[in-house]
């Protein structure tokens, strides 16, 4: 509008045209400061009480689930207490005398005799990725006795229904004179614990 047309309008209506737009103004001014930061506001309010409701949800469905977890988790501790058994501890700092305090009455239950044990070397396994906290090896154990072919065959029979974990990694039987007294020895592979790569 320009300011000629502006001029000759008759009071009232200059009157009416600058109340008309400084409520404009003031509508604009309300709108720019006030309604678009609060809806902006709101929007986010919006976004977080939606994600508190999905945590919440989630922490009930946990919540009601509890018991069921629990009864899971027993079940798995359950299961996995055969494998832990299994592990091989050392007595004294020796895995050879912990598997003799194990073996020994298998061994003489099979007529071996002269059964004597002693720690090898360890063998290497691959280590996964990611590194677990709980690292595993394979403690050997060398048992050497005397006995016939079949009281080893027993023996080797006995230890692997009683502890299914322990592997023969070596086994050999030298002839002696008395076919009932033959030298004996064997290699066992045990599962056991090793280091920790974090506390």
């Amino acid at each position: 509008m320009n300011s000629g047309v502006f001029q000759n309008m008759a009071p009232n209506a200059k009157r009416s045209f600058l109340v008309t737009a400084i409520f404009a103004a003031l509508a604009t001014v309300i709108y720019l400061f006030c309604v678009q930061p609060s809806t902006s506001e709101l929007e986010k309010a919006k976004q977080e009480l939606s994600e508190l409701q999905d945590r919440q949800y989630r922490t009930d469905l946990d919540l009601k689930r509890s018991n069921t977890v629990a009864k899971d988790l027993s079940e798995l501790e359950a299961a996995l207490k055969p494998y832990r058994d299994a592990m091989l501890v050392p007595l004294l700092e020796s895995y050879s005398m912990r598997a003799k305090t194990i073996i020994d009455p298998l061994a003489l239950g099979a007529g071996l005799n002269n059964v004597t044990y002693s720690d090898e070397p360890f063998r290497a396994l691959p280590l996964p990725a990611p590194m677990p906290r709980q690292l595993h090896t394979r403690a050997a154990v060398m048992l050497t006795a005397t006995g016939s072919y079949q009281q080893a065959v027993s023996f080797l029979l006995r230890l692997e229904k009683e502890l299914p974990l322990v592997s023969l990694r070596q086994l050999q039987i030298t002839a002696q004179q008395d076919p009932r007294s033959q030298s004996v020895s064997m290699v066992l592979e045990w599962p056991a614990k090793g280091g920790l790569t974090r506390k």
